[in-house]
């Protein structure tokens, strides 16, 4: 109802949701959420013939995933997907929204979110981000593999980092101990409070394993993803290649 659209929203005294959030006036924002899981985006009502509370039912649950709209019955449903789905619980517009506290020009990196060395690295600089909107990515994606996007700006405003990081396939609840963000916050914690750092954000050219589990087999090329700290060793019971692959040092 109009009463309570201007009691809880328009006349908020600390916070109007329906107006542009502006960037808040920190040095630092680091805004990290996960994307591409099937996401509860709208849903379709109809009156159930009780009285209030109980007068409407909630028929069908609509779902952004994979970029499309789905109804609850797995039907294309007809509206203006976002180009990503969000994190299970957020859907994707609302998670991106500091995106828009980004510059003009921002610099994007995409690396996997195990171990890499520097050939896995996508980078991109300078990428126009004209008006707030949506920033066009021209890099390429490997189906069997989970990546980490970030998009950094830090010279748009004097002093102050913005960056955003979209971390695949993690759910709301689990990112905040998912290995690939506590490594990458970790990192980067330690760069920005370091008294000679000379870049504005930490290096992405390569992280190496650490332990067993940041270890992957490389199906492309048939053989251990990195030779040079990881090894195939066979033991009762794996049961596929991933199981088989150790740490040289931590194994």
């Amino acid at each position: 109802t109009l009463y309570h659209l201007n009691k809880f929203y328009l006349e908020d005294p600390i916070l109007n949701p329906l107006t542009l959030w502006k960037r808040p006036p920190l040095k630092n924002i680091f805004c990290i959420y996960g994307i591409d899981l099937k996401t509860e985006v709208g849903y379709h009502y109809a009156p159930s013939g009780k009285p209030y509370p109980d007068n409407w039912i909630i028929t069908d649950v609509i779902y952004e995933t994979g970029g499309v709209l789905q109804s609850r019955s797995g039907a294309s449903v007809h509206g203006q997907p976002s180009p990503s789905s969000g994190d299970a619980t957020v859907p994707y517009h609302s998670l991106s929204w500091c995106k828009n506290w980004l510059g003009r020009l921002v610099n994007i990196t995409r690396t996997p979110q195990h171990a890499y060395d520097f050939s896995d690295v996508q980078e991109a600089f300078d990428v126009d981000h004209l008006n707030g909107g949506n920033i066009v990515l021209n890099m390429t994606r490997d189906s069997n593999v989970k990546y980490i996007t970030f998009f950094e700006d830090g010279v748009s405003i004097p002093g102050k980092r913005t960056a955003v990081w979209e971390i695949d396939k993690v759910d709301h609840r689990n990112i905040v101990r998912w290995p690939a963000f506590l490594r990458e916050l970790w990192l980067e914690t330690s760069h920005g409070f370091h008294p000679d750092a000379r870049r504005l954000f930490v290096s992405k050219g390569k992280r190496e394993p650490i332990r067993d589990e940041d270890c992957f087999w490389d199906y492309s090329k048939a053989r251990c993803g990195m030779t040079e700290y990881c090894e195939y060793r066979f033991a009762i019971p794996d049961i596929c290649l991933v199981m088989s692959i150790w740490d040289k040092v931590a194994g």
